[in-house]
């Protein structure tokens, strides 16, 4: 697996789709590969590193991300 700036996987609170994510150092917080800003304390999913990012949005952010 190529090395991602967004190494993280959640499932946001009431959501269907796995998102990747990383932590945001300043904030505390983490945001998604197709921006979505996440309060990690909120009650989200966060699931395995390896879990396959199932948002279209972020699929096409890491493909991005994979051809620089």
């Amino acid at each position: 697996m190529p090395k991602t700036p967004y190494p993280l996987r959640v499932r946001l609170h009431g959501g269907r789709s796995v998102h990747a994510a990383h932590t945001l150092s300043i904030s505390g917080g983490a945001e998604t590969a197709c921006d979505y800003y996440i309060d990690i304390l909120a009650d989200n999913h966060w699931l395995d590193d390896d879990t396959e990012v199932t948002c279209k949005r972020c699929q096409r952010a890491l493909k991005r991300e994979v051809q620089r």
